[in-house]
């Protein structure tokens, strides 16, 4: 049996909102019936009727049975995010607050004000007014401000010494002949942070931690030693791993890493996490995933738009939006704000790379130190916890702020010095929108990739987009160039989704001509909620921004964005007297370009008969011929080809006239 036990706190909460700032906890701790309306958790009261436009205070309650045998154990509380500033009591006693950061987790120590063998009251509050000490700060963010308990929430019940969280890094090492397919060996080391109550009295202590490390085959390798506590850190390196499977957006494989720590010989904690080899690098303007040169196409998503369910959106309301952007053949993205853990565990399984941000956005505008504070917290609470998922490939410092600005300079610069003392392994980014005004004085300079939100023809006026962009990519020749958002914004700008398309299309076409862009991110996958919203009202005040609508109705851009991300062009020559039929595979070779191994293609005719071959690897530029036998006399629009990724995902699928006589997709927009 382990010796963490995790109980989900979802159902049976009790909410009320403080309109006229009452300050209701003296009510809910006196023992009484709480007032108020049964929720289920993730929760925000900004999607309910008479509630839309409230800022202010939301109180929460529920109740847990804490049995007898827990006694001597420590028992915590763990929220996955409460937007924003959170005071938490139990039993009436004040356990503790989280406040300046609404979208990471934060944990408390609740073993004192437990009262075992009972029922134990749990109270939370929740304030989502504007803030000049938060990031994001005061109303100036571009996503809606949801408050309330937005992600789940946990008991977490386990022997007095404990971890806290555990950097684990898992490398590929290669060899000098080493072309991405596979490494020689892996090694995984990791760093565990002790729970800081005990820290004190652990650091004279010696530790068993037990590392055990399975792969999705089954097969293990554990390893067992005998650490002291370092300043509440525990410490192992190098265990090897022979011939790893490697991870990657088309094989995202994974390895569960179990940690069982023991005092005294006796086992007291225990937590798994997966894990992924992946190394990503640059060279020159050159991405290298798994030293493999990749170009690559993807799109941004703002969550927090489902129209019932708002910041509050659950796992499965989640995952559906992240396969409509694997659907569209996008295989990298940003987030403007921290993500829940589950919803970066998918992207680890289903292989979707990521940048997660700390949410600075247009201001504050002339940074200064006193923010370091601020930002380093999130910059902890983000990278500790999610340090271990192979599907982040950067942190993100901040958005759009005075980026022209040598004070702006300056202060990403400590901040990113800051930041690489967590993570040394992965980019640290700044995202501008002024590097087109003079490429080598700007902020983004200052990350390890270079990274333009493009709005020439709208918000940044008419330029001359190729000169821009050789501009950039000539101040920056050693480092690669990724245009994290161009798209069209209504109805701040008119044209409606037709003239969406013809941005996509005509931007897109543009950027592959320059070999320094190295990724496109457009925006954006949905039409999103936003406080800033110029159209709709109350909790479906939004941003017209997107290739789907709110509820996740694809619109005609949505197909034109999974035509010019797809990595394959697909061409069909058939003879149906004979009964044959040719299938040409043409792989891309400009944004996106990368190898394809894995790949499969299905004819399907009316019969339900089903003709499926492999697709061979093939590297960009790259063509196989496929040809398929015996398939019926009949008109091609009743067969239906689909070809589908090794995750199970489309890449393009259709009619077989779609693609009879001419290249599609790629070729077509051209």
């Amino acid at each position: 049996m382990s010796a963490r036990l995790r109980i989900p706190l979802e159902e049976s909460w009790i909410f009320q909102a403080d309109l006229k700032n009452e300050g209701e906890e003296l009510k809910w701790h006196e023992g009484g019936p709480p007032q108020g309306e049964n929720v289920m958790i993730p929760h925000t009261w900004n999607v309910q009727d008479g509630l839309q436009e409230f800022r202010g205070t939301g109180w929460y309650s529920c109740s847990f049975y804490a049995p007898p045998e827990w006694e001597n154990k420590l028992i915590r509380l763990q929220f996955d995010a409460v937007y924003r500033d959170a005071a938490v009591w139990v039993n009436g006693q004040k356990v503790g607050v989280h406040i300046n950061s609404g979208y990471t987790s934060f944990v408390l120590d609740i073993s004192n004000a437990v009262s075992y063998g009972e029922n134990n009251r749990i109270v939370v509050s929740a304030n989502n007014e504007n803030s000049q000490t938060a990031l994001p700060v005061g109303n100036s963010f571009d996503w809606a401000d949801d408050g309330g308990i937005i992600r789940g929430v946990s008991l977490i019940v386990s022997g007095r010494r404990a971890m806290d969280y555990s950097k684990i890094q898992a490398v590929p090492v290669f060899s000098d002949e080493a072309n991405g397919r596979s490494c020689s060996y892996g090694l995984i080391s990791g760093e565990i942070r002790l729970w800081e109550e005990e820290q004190s009295e652990s650091n004279n202590s010696t530790f068993g931690l037990k590392v055990t490390v399975t792969s999705e085959e089954g097969s293990t390798i554990s390893e067992t030693w005998e650490l002291t506590s370092n300043a509440g850190m525990l410490c192992f390196e190098n265990l090897k791993v022979e011939s790893p499977k490697l991870w990657h957006f088309d094989h995202p494989h994974l390895y569960k890493v179990n940690l069982a720590l023991y005092l005294d010989d006796e086992l007291s904690d225990e937590e798994s996490i997966e894990v992924g080899f992946r190394e990503i690098q640059s060279d020159g303007n050159t991405l290298l995933l798994n030293r493999e040169p990749v170009r690559l196409m993807g799109v941004e998503w703002m969550p927090g738009s489902h129209p019932d369910r708002g910041m509050a959106e659950t796992l499965s309301e989640l995952e559906e939006m992240l396969r409509h952007m694997k659907e569209a053949n996008c295989v990298i993205t940003r987030f403007h704000w921290q993500q829940d853990s589950k919803l970066l565990e998918w992207c680890n399984r289903n292989g979707l790379l990521v940048q997660e941000e700390i949410p600075h956005w247009q201001t504050p505008y002339d940074p200064d130190d006193e923010w370091l504070q601020t930002s380093m917290q999130h910059a902890h609470e983000m990278i500790n916890r999610h340090y271990h998922h192979p599907c982040i490939y950067a942190w993100g410092l901040g958005n759009e702020i005075n980026g022209q600005s040598p004070i702006t300079v300056r202060y990403f610069e400590k901040l990113k010095a800051l930041v690489r003392g967590l993570d040394d392994t992965r980019f640290i980014n700044y995202v501008s929108n002024t590097v087109h005004e003079d490429p080598s004085t700007d902020t983004t300079g200052v990350g390890d990739v270079i990274m333009w939100n493009d709005y020439i023809g709208t918000w940044h006026g008419d330029l001359d987009r190729p000169a821009v962009i050789e501009a950039i990519t000539e101040a920056y020749k050693n480092k690669p160039v990724i245009v994290a958002e161009y798209g069209l914004c209504e109805p701040a700008y008119a044209g409606g989704d037709e003239r969406r398309k013809e941005i996509l299309i005509e931007n897109t076409i543009e950027y592959r001509k320059h070999s320094g862009i190295a990724a496109l991110i457009y925006f954006s996958l949905n039409d999103y909620r936003t406080q800033m919203g110029e159209a709709g009202e109350g909790m479906l005040r939004q941003r017209v921004h997107g290739s789907m609508y709110l509820d996740g109705t694809p619109k005609p851009s949505y197909e034109t964005l999974r035509q010019l991300a797809s990595p394959i062009h697909v061409s069909v020559n058939s003879d149906n007297k004979e009964g044959s039929m040719a299938v040409i595979i043409d792989t891309a070779n400009d944004i996106p370009s990368y190898r394809i191994s894995g790949y499969t293609i299905k004819l399907t005719d009316p019969f339900g008969n089903c003709y499926e071959k492999d697709i061979p690897e093939l590297e960009p530029g790259e063509q196989c011929v496929l040809h398929f036998m015996d398939v019926p006399h009949i008109d091609m629009e009743e067969i239906i080809l689909d070809v589908q990724r090794p995750t199970g995902f489309s890449v393009t699928s259709g009619p077989l006239t779609k693609y009879n006589g001419h290249f599609t997709d790629h070729h077509l927009v051209q």
